[in-house]
């Protein structure tokens, strides 16, 4: 049913759309089973953008914004994005969707539709819009590639290359990708460390030199098997090589004045690598029934160390830490869905998914005080970790009329996850997922949503296993007893447009959280430690504006402003002094602006993004820490489209003051206690950068 819906929807549009070229573009509205619920932007549309790719054009979508679902979630369930190419969802985890849309060129582009509601042909799967982009038939060979310089305020030119070339083979496609980084900047940090009542005790000055290099090959082939039958396969691989070098003074205060007491020196290498196969099979069995059949594959290997701290003071002599630290992880899922469209205003989804993932993790913490390096042990230090798990489905859409829709589905998750070592263990977990929103759109301008949730966070294999963190002087040991968070998400969302270039979207949603993940004690026999943990239950309200708007009534002709500005308030009660606190690590307030002018007849255009994040904080037994970023971060960029076809764009990025600033409350014992020991000021300074690109599509 999907495939024959798309077939008429295209013949309905190329009659309607108008050809490309035509002044003043507007989006088609879809007549048919949901009439306003789907818009159509011809490629026209998205010119005086000047698109080199897809992504250049999704990107410009009126009240769009791209996701890749969460690919950090092992299996597949939740890793499906908010995007639909020829009707049919390419995530498959092994290539984000901006990598997708990169390889496609704007000219191969025939609209792009954007499904403003669930219908019985697109599952929305949790998100509140979907965009298909529809692209041109028999496209033969098409290249595109994506090349920056960045001159760093280290003054090293480093390099990020993105490039593909996809050509028939047979009756289907195969495309091969080559993606390449070099990344240098260095980083001036600084610690201030006084008392609690001022008096200055010790500053600390490093200058931080990093140097990063990935090399990412990928191959891809998509294609019939048979008269009903589409396979894709993805294959990739990354390459890492990663060292930092950071040395610097440290210095006593005497009589308030600065005397050097330490030369201090750290270095580090890690290499890691991972490679990842996905397979997918789409078979048609009737008009009304599909099937889709996906494997997926991942392996990632990171070899860290040693990573060497060497303190060279001027009374102790020498004293180092050395640390290694090896990681192994795979990923290996299998997910069997079909969907059944049983009338042209009903549809249902099921399936399951089983899945196995296991981390090896193995740390070593050495430590030199003169007379050699002596092994200080840590808690659950070396240990695999394993999941088995599995899931079943089943989700149904009901359009009930031209202006009404719902969706809802329920999951069950079950999962068995063992850890060996001392601290080894089995636990099993089950939980029931349900989830239902509703959509009515009263009229083609205007829209409304209402949704209710219930997430399940999945454990973080990393916080079963200890670490250790030489640049934040931290050690956190793993916890093999913590649980997986849940909450219910209830969110309520309107949605108007005006005219086919602007709209505004408000957003408010509720979350009730249990077993937040945050961090508590490990006690010791010698010492007690951080860990992850489960602090309780806890509340996040949120508030979201998001806008597209022309500048056309300000006098800027071609100009577009896209605006984001999000305000969280979230409450729990501390379990280390029971008093009311925001979560760890949420910020109060996020915006983010983004405008662009274009010059049509100089084939130029310029414009600047900003971001910015509020101070956050974070909790553990005997530390606070603030963070503040004060002045967000500012970019500008002038580009043109004039030289041989490519867009070639002259920028800078992080021109506004961007040092970090942390500032720490170290207590003697427990926060409880409230007897501050020490106070730190650490600063970050990254320094802007300035870039010049150059993309092109053929």
């Amino acid at each position: 049913m999907m495939i024959a819906r798309t077939t008429s929807l295209a013949l309905l549009l190329t009659a309607t759309a108008p050809a490309l070229g035509d002044d003043a573009p507007e989006p088609v509205v879809a007549e048919g089973e949901a009439d306003g619920a789907i818009l159509a932007y011809p490629a026209n549309f998205f010119t005086e953008f000047s698109p080199v790719t897809a992504r250049d054009m999704v990107n410009r979508l009126p009240g769009f914004s791209l996701s890749d679902g969460d690919t950090s979630r092992r299996g597949l369930a939740d890793a499906f994005g908010n995007l639909l190419i020829n009707g049919v969802r390419p995530s498959d985890k092994t290539l984000g969707l901006g990598t997708v849309l990169q390889r496609i060129p704007a000219a191969q582009v025939v609209r792009i539709e954007l499904i403003r509601e669930p219908l019985p042909e697109y599952e929305m799967r949790g998100f509140s819009q979907l965009a298909n982009v529809i692209l041109v038939d028999g496209a033969g060979t098409r290249a595109s590639f994506d090349h920056t310089l960045t001159l760093n305020n280290s003054s090293r030119l480093v390099s990020n290359f993105q490039s593909a070339v996809t050509r028939p083979v047979g009756s289907g496609e195969l495309t091969l990708g080559l993606n390449w980084e070099t990344w240098g900047p260095a980083n001036d940090r600084s610690v201030e460390t006084s008392s609690p009542d001022g008096v200055r005790l010790s500053r600390e000055h490093y200058n931080d030199q990093r140097r990063y290099r990935e090399i990412e090959p990928s191959i891809s082939y998509a294609g019939p098997l048979g008269e009903n039958t589409q396979v894709r396969v993805n294959a990739n691989a990354e390459f890492v090589a990663w060292r930092r070098i950071i040395s610097g003074f440290a210095f006593d205060y005497e009589n308030d004045a600065p005397v050097p007491a330490a030369y201090v020196e750290q270095k580090n290498d890690e290499r890691s690598w991972q490679a990842g196969l996905s397979s997918t099979l789409e078979h048609r069995w009737s008009d009304g029934l599909n099937s889709t059949t996906t494997l997926l594959l991942t392996r990632f290997d990171t070899d860290n160390g040693p990573e060497v701290e060497s303190v060279n003071t001027l009374t102790n002599g020498i004293e180092r830490v050395q640390v290694f630290y090896q990681n192994a992880e795979e990923e290996t899922a299998l997910r069997q869905s079909f969907d059944w469209t049983l009338t042209e205003a009903r549809s249902l989804t099921f399936g399951a998914e089983a899945a196995f993932n296991a981390l090896d993790a193995s740390l070593a913490l050495f430590e030199d005080l003169g007379s050699g390096f002596v092994e200080i042990p840590l808690p659950v230090s070396d240990t695999r970790v394993e999941e088995l798990r599995g899931e079943a489905f089943a989700d149904a859409v009901w359009v009930i009329n031209d202006a009404f829709s719902m969706e809802g589905g329920l999951r069950y998750e079950y999962s068995e996850i063992s850890q060996s070592g001392p601290a080894g263990q089995s636990r099993t977990f089950t939980y029931l997922k349900p989830r239902a929103s509703a959509t009515w759109r009263p009229g083609d301008q205007r829209r409304m949503r209402v949704s209710i949730e219930r997430n399940v966070d999945q454990l973080d294999f990393g916080n079963f296993a200890s670490s250790v963190d030489l640049n934040s002087d931290q050690v956190d040991v793993g916890n093999p007893d913590y649980r997986p968070q849940t909450d219910w998400t209830l969110e309520a969302e309107f949605e108007q447009r005006f005219n086919e270039d602007a709209s505004v979207t408000l957003t408010l949603g509720r979350v009730w959280r249990q077993d937040l993940d945050d961090y508590i004690a490990i006690i010791t026999p010698t010492e007690v430690f951080d860990a992850p943990g489960n602090i309780g239950d806890g509340a996040l309200n949120r508030v979201t504006l998001d806008w597209t708007s022309p500048l056309g009534w300000l006098g800027l002709q071609n100009a577009t402003l896209d605006g984001f500005v999000e305000w969280f308030d979230s409450n729990v009660d501390d379990p280390v002094t029971g008093v009311e606190r925001s979560w760890s690590g949420i910020s109060e307030w996020e915006l983010r602006f983004d405008f662009r002018q274009t010059f049509p007849e100089r084939q130029m255009a310029w414009g600047w993004d900003y971001f910015y994040l509020s101070d956050a904080s974070s909790y553990r037994v005997s530390r606070f820490t603030n963070i503040q970023r004060p002045a967000g971060d500012l970019d500008v960029y002038v580009e043109t489209t004039r030289w041989f076809g490519l867009t070639t764009r002259l920028g800078a990025n992080g021109i506004l003051d961007s040092t970090e600033r942390q500032d720490r409350i170290l207590y003697d014992g427990s926060r409880a206690d409230g007897v501050e020991r020490l106070h730190q000021q650490r600063y970050f300074e990254n320094g802007p950068q300035i870039f010049l690109s150059v993309r092109g599509a053929f």
